[in-house]
């Protein structure tokens, strides 16, 4: 059938006049481009002037060429056969509207290949016209993922990336007071499905800028979605990812039997037991046994979890509330990061989901004091997880540990050498008799060997 429609519309171009039809008509289409939404539906509508009953009519729409049918209709039915494998299935023409002069095309589930230039070809016995129109497929891809990659040269490198987006996304930095950053670099892949992944990145060499907030734009839907992350002085920033400018005080952290809660076990000469078949909603936290007043210090803790757990790590006030549920909130005197299910987080409010390049078994907990600075790092490859706004600090802060269910263990790794620096660990998990008689199972570290310690040297300290 189609051959023969082509056939026609070129016997119609060329030999056939145009007072040989006693109804001529003229075919519109859209003015301007239709915006589909990828994974939506979408209307393709044309119609006749002046308005005449289109039901005995024969009606096409076309991609680039006659050849490419995305819908034909003609003897009042649809036709499948010279349709396009890709359109088959998710195209219907809307008829109620037919006896009006108008006619249009539902496409289901809108893909990227719909994205072009279209024809609707109206005929009515020796007489035809047709309209073009372009329809702009736009679709909106993940949340910008956020992190400091490092020191670059005077300054800090953060990186940002979005995937999954149509069309191509537009990047732009912005700082608290919405000034425009410039990108160093910017660049585009598309996956097998004609999606979009961008990667950008800046250097901020303003030591005082504080927040920088990546967002990703796409340029059809006029429509952005935003992540902030907040950048420390630069200066600090380059003392983290390199220890022998000036070192972090490796800070030798011991737990506090007495500020843990009941059913949390803690190992190393005192013991506790939270059944691991316990599923709570309750937060099981411990202290460390001593206080931090002033400098700057570290320590690093390795964790073993399973996927859907729920655990957090970092520094609070020590005579606060730590009983059944309570929110770890820098206003309530917690700064800590942790994992919900299968995603981390920062303790903020609103919360700050976090995206480590690859999951932290291994957290390095940064805190100078004077700075009012609480930052984390990922201690397997050096990177940065996350840094609390600068607070100011009055009284002790405590190293706080927390598990609330998952099968969690955590292991304070040690900052010396030799027999009397052995890890001290967290551990929900052992029963009380494996406690007691062999007091190393049940505590391995998530990052080292099965039935060994880990290493206590960190990949980053000179």
């Amino acid at each position: 059938m189609l051959c023969v429609l082509c056939c026609l519309v070129c016997v119609s171009i060329v030999s056939l006049p145009m007072s040989l039809s006693t109804e001529q008509f003229q075919v519109v289409g859209p003015r301007h481009p239709i915006v589909a939404v990828l994974g939506e539906d979408a209307i393709l509508p044309c119609a006749l002037l002046p308005a005449m009953n289109a039901e005995n009519m024969e009606l096409g729409w076309f991609r680039t060429t006659f050849s490419q049918a995305v819908l034909i209709y003609w003897n009042q039915q649809e036709q499948t056969e010279e349709q396009m494998a890709e359109y088959r299935g998710r195209t219907s023409l809307v008829r109620d509207i037919l006896t009006e002069g108008q006619a249009s095309v539902h496409i289901h589930k809108v893909r990227v290949s719909d994205n072009g230039m279209y024809t609707c070809f109206f005929r009515h016995g020796s007489f035809y016209d047709e309209a073009d129109f372009e329809v702009k497929v736009a679709g909106m891809g993940s949340d910008p993922q956020v992190h400091i990659e490092g020191p670059e040269e005077d300054g800090v490198c953060v990186v940002c990336k979005a995937s999954g987006w149509f069309p191509k996304p537009q990047v732009q930095w912005r700082d608290v007071s919405g000034n425009k950053f410039p990108a160093l670099s910017e660049a585009h892949t598309q996956d097998s499905e004609e999606l979009f992944s961008v990667e950008a990145t800046l250097v901020v060499r303003d030591s005082s800028v504080g927040n920088v907030t990546c967002s990703v734009l796409n340029p059809v839907l006029g429509q952005e979605k935003a992540k902030a992350i907040y950048i420390p002085a630069w200066r600090k920033a380059s003392l983290y990812a390199d220890w022998r400018k000036e070192q972090f005080q490796a800070w030798s952290v011991t737990l506090d039997p007495d500020s843990a809660h009941p059913m949390l076990c803690v190992s190393h000469e005192k013991t506790c037991l939270k059944d691991p078949s316990v599923n709570s909603d309750k937060n099981f936290s411990v202290l460390g046994l001593e206080g931090i007043t002033s400098g700057r210090c570290y320590w690093e803790v390795e964790i073993k979890n399973k996927s859907h757990s729920r655990w957090t790590l970092g520094v609070c006030w020590k005579d606060l509330k730590r009983t059944d549920s309570y929110r770890e909130l820098p206003d309530k005197g917690f700064w800590v990061m942790g994992k919900h299910d299968n995603s981390y987080f920062a303790g903020t409010g609103p919360v700050t989901w976090l995206s480590p390049r690859q999951d932290p078994c291994r957290v390095g907990v940064f805190l100078d004091y004077s700075e009012g600075d609480v930052s984390f790092y990922n201690m397997n490859d050096g990177s940065h997880i996350f840094s609390f706004p600068p607070a100011s600090f009055s009284g002790a802060l405590f190293p706080y540990f927390m598990i609330m269910y998952g099968d969690v263990s955590m292991t304070i790794c040690s900052m010396e050498s030799g027999s009397e620096g052995l890890p001290v660990p967290l551990n929900n998990s052992p029963t009380l008799e494996e406690t007691l008689s062999t007091p190393k199972e049940g505590f391995i570290s998530g990052c080292g060997v099965d039935g060994a310690y880990p290493e206590a040297k960190s990949l980053l300290l000179p």
